[in-house]
C-alpha cells in the first residue's frame, strides 16, 4: 500500500520528468527553427545566384549579337575597300 509520502515522491518524480520533457521540446523547437532559417537563408542564397549567372547570359549573349553586327559591319566596308 501507497503511503501519501510515496505518493509525493513519485509526483516529485514525474515533476523532473515534465520539467525535462519541457526543456527538451524547447531545444527541439529551437533547433527546427534554426534549420528552418538556415533552409531559406540557403535557397534565398541559390535563387540570387542563379538570377546573376541568368543576368550575365543575358549581358553575353547581346554582346555576342552586337560583335556580330559590328563583324558584319566590318565585313561590308573590307568588301567596298578592297573590292
Amino acid at each position: 500500500m501507497l503511503t501519501k509520502s510515496d505518493l509525493a515522491a513519485i509526483q516529485k518524480m514525474f515533476d523532473g520528468v515534465d520539467k525535462r520533457f519541457n526543456t527538451l521540446d524547447k531545444r527541439i523547437d529551437s533547433l527546427s527553427n534554426s534549420q528552418q532559417q538556415n533552409s531559406e537563408d540557403l535557397i534565398e542564397l541559390i535563387t540570387s545566384g542563379f538570377d546573376r549567372t541568368e543576368k550575365a547570359i543575358r549581358m553575353i549573349n547581346d554582346h555576342d549579337e552586337r560583335i556580330e553586327n559590328h563583324e558584319h559591319r566590318l565585313d561590308k566596308i573590307e568588301d567596298k575597300i578592297f573590292a
